[in-house]
């Protein structure tokens, strides 16, 4: 399972997001993921029309929020398709 994370290195809330991927990736080896910074890459960060971050895409999904918890991480992951 291929996921984008959209995120900036300037963003605590993104770190504590970036966390929770890891950790659920960690988990599974199905998953990689991409991660894609809004400030170095600000071109991906439109055309895949993310208006906040921390942003979490999965094919057509998109989970943004001001703060992503664990557990919304989780639900979405499993709901996009991980075994």
């Amino acid at each position: 399972m291929h996921i984008t994370f959209y995120k900036s290195s300037l963003c605590p809330r993104c770190y504590i997001a970036k966390k929770a991927l890891l950790e659920l990736a960690g988990t599974n080896p199905d998953i990689q993921i991409e991660e894609v910074d809004i400030i170095t890459s600000p071109g991906k960060f439109r055309n895949a029309g993310i208006s906040m971050i921390p942003a979490i895409k999965i094919g057509n999904k998109v989970l943004s929020s001001f703060f992503l918890r664990r557990k919304t991480i989780r639900k979405f992951v499993e709901h996009s398709g991980l075994k």
